[in-house]
């Protein structure tokens, strides 16, 4: 676009940007193994893009006639043995794990899908520096991953178009069945004798 076509009174330099940068995506056709999946409910309405405060029994987002909303998981915590809710799957993480589910799912063509016997080979394949601030550290990938998993995996998500002449739904969880092997306090390297797993839910 020359400066000449550009109608200055009309868009910001910002706007100008992303229409830029959008003609540049259309005009690039990825090669396959770069292309992504996403499903189409996730697309109308998204997940959280950041933690909701004081964990509500259920959060949701809207968008017309269409509603997601989001249940948290619960699970039993391995010190106390009593059940503690998870939490919301929220920001860029939970998004990277549904593109590379979708993903994988449509590569493979199977439901079952293998994480790794590795930590840091499930964090290459994500596209994740698993050396990023260590597995102590509140900031490390490896920390914030595997929490961001387990509540995308165990929470129930709801799909719900409602309007005056028909109400619709679809109620799942991303993985209902699943095994993860991986120790934060071991190396991100060190691999485990069973390979970590999830299912996906038929739907």
């Amino acid at each position: 676009m020359t400066k000449e076509e550009r109608p200055d009174s009309a868009f910001t330099a910002r706007q100008l940007r992303l229409v830029e940068t959008g003609v540049d995506v259309r005009e690039q056709e990825p090669a396959p193994s770069d292309r992504a999946f996403m499903t189409r409910y996730l697309i109308q309405a998204t997940l959280p893009h950041r933690q909701p405060k004081n964990d509500p029994p259920i959060w949701h987002r809207t968008n017309g006639h269409y509603m997601l909303s989001i249940r948290p998981g619960w699970v039993t915590d391995p010190k106390t043995r009593t059940p503690k809710c998870l939490g919301y799957p929220a920001g860029s993480l939970p998004r990277l794990l549904m593109f590379w589910i979708t993903t994988e799912a449509l590569r493979t063509g199977s439901r079952r899908l293998v994480l790794g016997s590795t930590l840091a080979e499930f964090m290459k394949a994500l596209g994740l520096n698993h050396r990023n601030g260590g597995p102590g550290s509140a900031r490390s990938d490896r920390k914030r991953l595997i929490e961001q998993m387990e509540r995308l995996f165990r929470a129930t998500i709801s799909f719900e178009y409602t309007s005056l002449e028909v109400r619709r739904w679809a109620d799942m969880q991303v993985a209902p069945k699943g095994e993860l092997w991986w120790n934060l306090a071991a190396s991100e390297h060190a691999a485990t004798l069973w390979e970590s797993w999830i299912e996906l839910g038929e739907s």
